[in-house]
């Protein structure tokens, strides 16, 4: 008797290891998304791209240099705890930098038990200082992932 009640209580505990999902796994998700812009111009009523030779961002408040390269876009990585975020832009080397700020709600969104919590950001304003940048356009407010494009800024034209 003593054999059997061994038998399945080595029987209970072993179904219930293989039917358990190892939540402790890495987490192969990216965790947050990144606002998504592009730099364009206006030409009367005609938009390009713009390419610039050597773009440095700085996100103020947490010195994170985040790129220095010729590119016609960026991507900024918003604070998950705080809902205003403020850029250092500078287009190129040797024109004037301007500030760009983002003013948006966050709310968090439960990935896995191994991956934790992300952050979605829906934004309500964007705006940026006029040195360089004549405008700010929000193409799309919710920020779920870093392949959309989420804001144009308009340059003024040389």
């Amino acid at each position: 008797m003593k054999n059997i009640f061994r038998l399945f209580i080595a029987g209970a505990l072993l179904f219930g290891f293989i039917a358990c999902e190892d939540e402790t796994k890495v987490c192969d998700q990216t965790m947050t998304a990144n606002v998504h812009v592009v730099f364009v111009r206006d030409s009367s009523g005609f938009v390009w791209d713009t390419t610039f030779r050597a773009v440095t961002t700085l996100a103020l408040n947490r010195d994170t240099l985040l790129n220095n390269a010729a590119t016609n876009n960026a991507y900024f990585n918003l604070s998950p705890v705080s809902d205003t975020s403020q850029f250092y832009l500078r287009a190129d080397s040797l024109l004037q930098a301007d500030t760009v700020t983002f003013i948006y709600k966050r709310q968090p969104k439960f990935i896995s038990a191994g991956c934790g919590f992300g952050t979605i950001y829906n934004l309500d304003t964007v705006f940026a200082t006029r040195n360089l940048i004549d405008s700010v356009q929000i193409l799309q407010k919710s920020v779920t992932n870093s392949n959309d494009t989420h804001v144009n800024l308009y340059y003024f034209n040389e």
